[in-house]
């Protein structure tokens, strides 16, 4: 006699597989994973996700593989059904928003967030997040709530501090982004974004050696730091540590800086030395390097001018107002080069022009000491 099995004993049959199966399956897609072998990890969790489709932490184990494979759109779809699944799943609402803000889900992203910290209102991790998706839509009130909820919920937590430093630096309160660094680096003392930051901080308030001894701080604490070694050359370049100050660029160029702006600053610092010639090259590399950055041209064409080299000291002023028609200083000293050589009509037309842009713009140039940009002020980097 054959023994019948009803439907829904069927569906069990079909859905039910046994545990340590699942255990081993999932174990070596960890296994893998961890190992960089990616996609065989997402076959092990596929091949389970086959044999029962109701496992909400595989669909998060499969999501976060194929993050690591950079197919955010697929991690995006098993982060959806982990939650779908397991509507409580607070860490698969954290990945879902962290891959939302990466494919440029704005909407998505902050409601899959503030859903998350409902479910867990006492995780730090969310709070920081929801901080963060705040503070990139400039929400900062609301972003500086959520990283003192994250201090609240977890004073070891150094990336509250550090970002609340970032706030406190976007609006010019300097103060307070000193204390923040700070005691970010309490809890972290090898933290080098924090002590880079607390760098520029110093600088901006004057207090140029306590930059210069945080940015050294960074280089030890990572020898690879390119940034950090271009803000040191420029802070020796303002104590007038010249010397210092060519040592540090030079080795922000070996570690992969902007090579184009670093080889500017170089330029401004032979040419305050007066190393004419070597100002020369290196305002040339940065030229090379970047054909549309302003400064160079412009500094060129003024030791052109000291010269007395009229004719090239006009092709570069040219260039800068090729560049940026309103720049009224490129005006002015391509106007003196012009009245240098006699060309009276050249030099009056291009005083006329200085005084215009001058009074429309305002817009008189100054050599560039330091980048604005510090870590962490751009959440999309």
């Amino acid at each position: 006699m054959v023994k019948r099995v009803s439907l829904a004993g069927l569906i069990t049959l079909l859905l039910y597989q046994p545990c340590g199966f699942i255990k081993e399956v999932s174990s070596s897609g960890d296994k893998q994973l961890d190992d960089g072998r990616v996609e065989e990890a997402i076959q092990a969790y596929e091949k389970l996700l086959e044999k029962n489709k109701k496992q909400p932490e595989i669909y998060f184990k499969l999501g976060n593989a194929h993050y690591k494979k950079g197919n955010l759109e697929k991690a995006l779809e098993a982060f959806t059904i982990a939650i779908q699944l397991k509507p409580d799943y607070a860490e698969a609402y954290k990945r879902l928003s962290e891959v939302s803000m990466q494919i440029g889900e704005p909407e998505d992203e902050l409601k899959v967030c503030l859903k998350a910290v409902q479910k867990d209102p006492n995780n730090p991790e969310l709070h920081l997040q929801l901080g963060l998706i705040y503070y990139k839509r400039n929400l900062c009130d609301e972003a500086r709530r959520e990283y003192e909820t994250v201090i609240g919920l977890d004073p070891g937590k150094t990336e509250a501090y550090f970002n609340l430093g970032v706030l406190y630096q976007d609006f010019n309160t300097h103060d307070k982004a000193i204390e923040m660094y700070k005691k970010a680096i309490d809890v972290s003392p090898g933290y080098d974004k924090a002590h880079f930051n607390l760098g520029i901080a110093y600088y901006q308030t004057g207090r140029v050696e306590e930059s210069i001894s945080e940015y050294k701080r960074v280089v030890e604490i990572n020898p690879k730091y390119a940034e950090a070694y271009v803000n040191l050359g420029l802070a020796c370049f303002v104590k007038g540590w010249y010397n210092d100050a060519i040592e540090a660029l030079k080795k922000a160029l070996t570690q992969g800086s902007n090579s184009a702006k670093t080889h500017y600053y170089l330029g401004n610092i032979y040419h305050k030395m007066g190393k004419t010639e070597k100002a020369i090259v290196a305002y040339k590399k940065a030229i090379e390097t970047n054909s549309e950055l302003v400064a160079p041209h412009y500094n060129l064409g003024l030791i052109y001018l000291k010269k007395k080299m009229n004719d090239l000291a006009i092709k570069e002023f040219t260039k800068v107002i090729v560049l940026d028609h309103d720049y009224a200083n490129a005006y002015l000293s391509r106007g003196k080069a012009y009245e240098l050589k006699g060309d009276r009509v050249n030099a009056q037309n291009d005083y006329n022009s200085y005084q215009h842009a001058k009074s429309a713009f305002g817009r008189i140039y100054k050599e560039e000491d330091v980048s604005i940009y510090y870590e962490g002020s751009n959440p999309d980097k």
